[in-house]
């Protein structure tokens, strides 16, 4: 029985070695141990994803720029945001129904930089020169030669003391300051009654008059200068 063990185990051992040698290029042609399923490939962590570019906000001069081609009234275009920038971003605020802050956003400078056009008259078919004041967004258009030419924000009567609505006719200009037995007005233009648009030092984003509708007083400035006796003044609700 030993010589048959002994005659048996050479063959054995040639037919393990020549397993091993057959299991070698194959696992070399898969990637050694890889190829064989024993070991498996790390995972690898997905790529981060590249953060989108933020665009940088606009300059205050390309700001300035942009609400004066809007028609706003930023008074000086000098990169300052100053009282009279600030009651620009105001009106710009209440024409396109935004909260009524005044003060300047990034999201509010992108969406003053993406605006395109002017806002629809409140009037149409009105005059060529004439007046538009919406109590409902506080705001005042000035048309003149037919085409929209300043859009700036007003404060009206309030629920007690409201301002008139109809159409109307300027009748009266007062130069300067003008105390009334509601307070001063500056630069004062009448278009019916005690009733003015006239500048004020106080032109809150809601109304706050007895009647008369208020402008800053840079707008007062030039404000006389671009209405007459006879222009046209509509007051709507809207």
């Amino acid at each position: 029985m030993k010589n048959s063990l002994t005659r048996r185990l050479p063959a054995t051992l040639l037919a393990v070695a020549a397993a091993h040698v057959g299991l070698a290029p194959a696992a070399s042609a898969q990637g050694g141990l890889l190829g064989t399923g024993l070991l498996a490939p790390p995972s690898r962590p997905a790529p981060a994803a590249t953060p989108a570019a933020t665009p940088a906000p606009p300059s205050t001069l390309a700001l300035e720029t942009k609400l004066d081609s809007l028609r706003y009234d930023v008074g000086p275009i000098d990169g300052n945001i100053d009282d009279q920038t600030n009651s620009a971003i105001m009106a710009f605020e209440k024409v396109h129904g935004l909260a009524r802050t005044g003060v300047l956003t990034d999201a509010l400078a992108t969406q003053i930089m993406a605006t395109e056009g002017t806002p629809s008259p409140m009037a149409p078919g009105g005059e060529p020169h004439r007046v538009e004041v919406s109590l409902a967004r506080q705001v005042l258009f000035l048309y003149e030669n037919g085409s929209l030419s300043r859009i700036l924000a007003v404060s009206t009567g309030t629920s007690k003391t409201p301002t008139p609505t109809g159409q109307f006719r300027m009748y009266r200009s007062d130069p300067g300051w003008h105390t009334s037995r509601y307070g001063r007005l500056y630069n004062a233009q009448y278009f019916v009654g005690g009733y003015a648009i006239h500048g004020s030092l106080s032109v809150p984003a809601e109304p706050a008059s007895h009647g008369c509708i208020r402008i800053s007083m840079h707008s007062a400035e030039w404000f006389p200068s671009h209405v007459s006796r006879g222009t046209q003044v509509v007051i709507v609700e809207n």
